[in-house]
């Protein structure tokens, strides 16, 4: 009984899948126009400018953007300074050394920001996923800090 449904079901399949192609024969969709060397070239050459286009959009998007966070990311960290100077004794300590570790990491922050600046199409990907790396890191320190000394 099951292998009757079975077959049944495959003719069905099988009858619809014939239905639905157009009334042309199909020998004229393989007659197209051959394609020219010169214009395969060009296409070619076309889509690698776009791409290049967007890449270098995409990436002053982000450097702009990335810039705009650091800039105020400091503006915080120099507040944040000015907020622990008055901390004495093991308090000072360790607001200095939470400070300098911070300014540490913005460092390293920095450098991998302007060497993204300076990368070309081949390694701006990986370029790009360090220094978002290196915000997320920053931004979780500075979190860190701000939170021990309020």
């Amino acid at each position: 009984m099951k292998f009757k449904y079975s077959l049944l079901g495959l003719a069905v399949l099988t009858a619809l899948a014939g239905c639905g192609g157009s009334s042309q024969p199909q020998a004229q969709d393989t007659a197209a126009k051959p394609v020219d060397g010169r214009e395969l070239k060009q296409k070619y050459a076309d889509a690698l400018e776009s791409t290049k286009d967007y890449t270098a959009q995409k990436k002053d998007e982000f450097l702009a953007a990335m810039g705009r966070n650091i800039k105020e990311l400091d503006a915080r960290m120099d507040e944040l300074a000015k907020k622990t100077k008055g901390y004495k004794d093991d308090a000072g300590v360790e607001a200095d050394k939470v400070m300098a570790a911070l300014r540490e990491q913005r460092d390293a922050l920095g450098k991998k920001y302007d060497a993204l600046k300076k990368t070309g199409e081949d390694t701006w990907e990986k370029g790009q996923a360090d220094v978002a790396s290196a915000w997320s890191k920053m931004e979780k320190a500075y979190e860190n800090a701000k939170s021990k000394f309020n």
